[in-house]
């Protein structure tokens, strides 16, 4: 029987199967009961008390009624309609036959809806509105909706899930999304969103990136360069398509950087270098200057020993605690870089150049990961040159010099950029990947025990 009661005579049951989530999206449930009214009754059985009824099913949409009444968006009396059970017995029944048989809808079929609404000349705010969403859910919706033909059928079809579907949405380039999609359907890690964005993304430019950090968004957007945002994720996610206004600015600025830099330092040379490290081979060309060192003082060793325990526990932390992408882990490498700032700055303090020979040295001008300008710590000329007091001949190219003198930054650089070649060769190999995995299993699993391979 169908009738209706007063919200403030319901109660919830506690025969009510939902015991977990219950006040998942209680918000959301609540506007779209003020925009659009209950549209399903509530399944009740009466109490003792004449005229008040316990909810049998139907207990997230009571929360959301008096919530609306709470906030004075509904009147004390609101009545709503339900449905009165007079058997209690099979009231439990009832409220799981509610719950258990409910199809989630489909994701194509909710953006195809949002459109709808959108095309008929609503604006994403009232749709948010009425639905009781955010603005930006709804933007989400609308951006799904719009995805290239076959990605979105795939999505319909459940052939792919949200997150991959959401990941093709990182760029409005249909074409392009359609290329990845046939692509990516015949890769074994075609379903994985990370690699769907690396692919569709491959020639841009992160928000993030040191050259666009030292650029800057407003001079990028000034020259004409384009952005494109990924919906679903944070103002980092953006993408700066034109990669050739980002060099061009980025050298341009850079070059004024270190002209600067050698007119005040009255230096022969600084060579800027558009990257976040120098490369070696840029170092072999020329003579490394050792210039005399001062002592540092008390007050400056104290602080270096101060900056480089701070930066070990960084580096641990960022190793074993933070996770990467988290705000924790940015704010540590941030602080990281301006460690390593300061300890630069501390070091070049300690340098004592003869005058006489200034004029022969330069050195390089780079970008630190935050997009900053930074000074090589050390310094270079193009001829060899005889400090005073040294008997020993001039020495030679840096990059004649032995192995051993090598800096274990760089001996650790070059280690990490070895392993990532030889990983994205096995990457892109799968028969070499299943070769090596099948020797690595006999080689470490079928040798019997206590038994050494010769070279091992």
């Amino acid at each position: 029987m169908i009738q209706s009661v007063k919200v403030k005579n319901l109660s919830l049951s506690k025969d009510n199967v939902r015991k977990s989530n219950r006040d998942a999206d209680l918000d959301s449930l609540a506007e779209n009961i003020a925009a659009h009214g209950l549209l399903q009754n509530l399944v009740v059985t009466p109490l003792k008390k004449a005229g008040h009824f316990t909810v049998k099913a139907g207990g997230r949409r009571l929360r959301a009624l008096q919530r609306l009444i709470e906030t004075n968006r509904l009147a004390a009396d609101h009545e709503v309609q339900v449905l009165v059970l007079e058997d209690d017995a099979g009231s439990a029944e009832a409220s799981l036959a509610e719950n258990f048989h409910r199809v989630a809808m489909n994701p194509a079929d909710e953006c195809s809806a949002f459109k709808h609404f959108l095309d008929r000349g609503a604006s994403a705010e009232d749709v948010a509105k009425r639905f009781g969403v955010t603005t930006r859910f709804v933007e989400q919706r609308v951006r799904l909706a719009e995805l290239a033909p076959v990605v979105f059928a795939a999505l319909a079809a459940g052939e792919i899930t949200l997150g991959v579907a959401q990941a093709y949405a990182v760029t409005p380039d249909v074409d392009r999304q359609a290329r990845v999609f046939e692509s990516m359907s015949r890769s074994y890690y075609g379903d994985n969103p990370d690699n769907v964005r690396r692919a569709l993304l491959n020639g841009t430019v992160k928000a993030t990136d040191a050259k666009a950090r030292f650029v800057g968004r407003d001079a990028y957007v000034g020259a004409g360069g384009r952005i494109e945002r990924d919906l679903f994720g944070d103002d980092a996610d953006e993408s700066w398509i034109d990669v050739e206004i980002i060099e061009q600015l980025a050298a341009q600025k850079l070059e004024a950087a270190a002209q600067i830099l050698a007119a005040e330092q009255k230096l022969a040379f600084v060579t800027p270098v558009l990257a976040t490290h120098v490369p070696y081979d840029m170092e072999c060309q020329l003579y490394e200057y050792h210039p005399a060192l001062r002592e540092l003082s008390e007050d400056e060793q104290d602080r270096v020993d101060s900056l480089s325990d701070e930066g070990d526990a960084l580096i641990r932390e960022l190793e074993t605690e933070l996770e990467d992408g988290t705000p924790e882990a940015e704010a540590a490498s941030v602080r990281l870089a301006d460690i390593e700032r300061e300890l630069d700055a501390i070091e070049a303090a300690r340098t004592m150049v003869d005058d006489a020979i200034k004029d022969q040295l330069g050195t390089f001008i780079y970008l630190a990961p935050d997009g900053s300008p930074r000074v090589h710590s050390r310094m270079f000329s193009e001829r060899a040159i005889r400090q005073a007091g040294a008997d020993a001949e001039p020495e030679a190219p840096s990059g004649k010099v032995a192995a051993s003198r090598l800096s274990a930054t760089l001996v650790d650089e070059l280690a990490t950029q070895r392993r990532q070649i030889l990983a994205s060769h096995v990457a892109s190999d799968a028969g070499f990947a299943l070769d090596l995995a099948i020797w690595l299993c006999c080689k470490h699993g079928a040798r019997p025990r206590g038994v050494t391979q010769l070279g091992d």
